[in-house]
């Protein structure tokens, strides 16, 4: 029952940012926008440290900056 109750957070933000990705209608899937949770994720396994994480964040974020 503990694990249920674990994962009862996670789980509606992990659709949230799936919703978010795929889009209203979920037709047009932007790239840039998969290089956030995509970084995140490559980060997160490597078990990068907080100035590593804030460096990637900033590089993703300037990415979709310039793509537009």
């Amino acid at each position: 029952m503990r694990v249920v109750i674990t994962l009862l957070a996670p789980t509606p933000l992990a659709g949230f940012v799936v919703a978010e990705i795929a889009g209203p209608e979920g037709e047009a899937v932007d790239t840039t926008v998969l290089a956030g949770p995509a970084t995140a994720l490559a980060l997160r396994l490597l078990r990068a440290p907080l100035p590593v994480a804030l460096v990637g964040a900033a590089a993703t974020a300037a990415l979709r900056l310039v793509s537009g």
